[in-house]
């Protein structure tokens, strides 16, 4: 079968998944299944960021920036979202402090928002990943410290001084 419909394939590092639609592919980025930096082709050998394919980026991702932008990609998401079983609308709040997931894929895709006055960008760098403010490593460093402690006070106890 024959169709004038685009088929796409999807590079996420070194995994290749497709072919999908176009609208398969704009689907895929509201609900983030496909991600800014991940590239894409129509005959998997010429690979291009997808934020360089106009056609494939939802209308809902070019105005993240302002408060009717960002509802309307919401409820774009909520709408295409298959785990929504039931019809109950999910009332989702803009808080007064930013909250880091909205905001990193807001800067996502600000630098993709461009695409619609037909600008294409010479290079796209990556979005840095969130700072991670684990507590495992000041934990791994206090147990390093007492293991010390007590090898030393052993060592001095015992009269092994060097």
């Amino acid at each position: 079968m024959v169709t004038d419909e685009s088929q796409w394939y999807v590079q996420k590092g070194s995994r290749v998944q497709g072919p999908f639609s176009t609208n398969e592919v704009g689907r895929f980025l509201l609900l983030g299944r496909v991600r800014n930096t991940d590239r894409v082709s129509r005959d998997g050998e010429l690979w291009e960021p997808v934020t360089q394919v106009p056609e494939l980026i939802p209308e809902e991702l070019l105005n993240l920036q302002s408060d009717d932008g960002w509802s309307q990609f919401l409820q774009a998401r909520m709408n295409e979202d298959e785990r929504q079983h039931n019809n109950t609308p999910v009332v989702q709040e803009r808080r007064s402090s930013p909250d880091p997931a909205p905001a990193q894929l807001r800067g996502e895709w600000q630098s993709a928002s461009h695409l619609r006055a037909n600008e294409f960008p010479t290079s796209t760098a990556p979005t840095p990943p969130p700072a991670s403010h684990s507590v495992l490593p000041w934990s791994l460093l206090g147990i390093t410290l007492a293991a010390l402690g007590v090898v030393l006070y052993l060592n001095a106890s015992t009269g092994f001084a060097g």
